[in-house]
């Protein structure tokens, strides 16, 4: 699928913010609603645009989100990635080829003691043998991809 200027400039807006009317939108871009509408549902249907959500700020919430980094025998890190999985603290799960796991973790801050949310975390995972190295703050994370970006691939025109 190709995306052309106009393509660029909605998912801007809409990865900005996801409740704008297509009215709107359309009113700012200077063209008709509809075509707002059609060219939305056209980037849904291709799969460019996977859902439209709320982006919410853990820290704010009282929770923490870090990354854990596991380290385990080849042997033990697919059970210890599909465990991680089923858990509802994990974001993501990444596996490499020699057993390390990165993991995307969102625990409860507790007010006053240091890390005890992803230590409280790791012992749900006491029956696996791996080497723990936890990264406790995150200082930037988004989830938009910005439109320079977008605009370097191949299924961009500029027209």
């Amino acid at each position: 699928m190709k995306i052309d200027k106009l393509d660029l400039e909605i998912i801007k807006h809409l990865q900005d913010d996801a409740r704008l009317s297509f009215r709107k939108l359309g009113k700012t871009l200077g063209i008709p609603h509809t075509t707002v509408f059609t060219r939305a549902e056209r980037l849904v249907e291709k799969g460019v645009i996977s859902k439209f959500s709320a982006v919410l700020r853990p820290h704010e919430l009282g929770l923490q989100m870090g990354v854990i980094i596991i380290d385990a025998a080849p042997s033990e890190s697919k059970k210890i990635a599909q465990k991680l999985a089923t858990m509802n603290e994990v974001q993501n799960v990444y596996r490499t080829f020699d057993g390390k796991i990165i993991s995307k973790v969102v625990v409860p801050n507790q007010t006053g003691k240091t890390h005890v949310g992803f230590e409280e975390f790791l012992t749900k995972l006491d029956d696996c043998n791996f080497t723990a190295y936890p990264i406790h703050e995150v200082v930037k994370f988004d989830n938009t991809i910005h439109t320079d970006t977008l605009k370097t691939l191949d299924i961009y025109s500029d027209k």
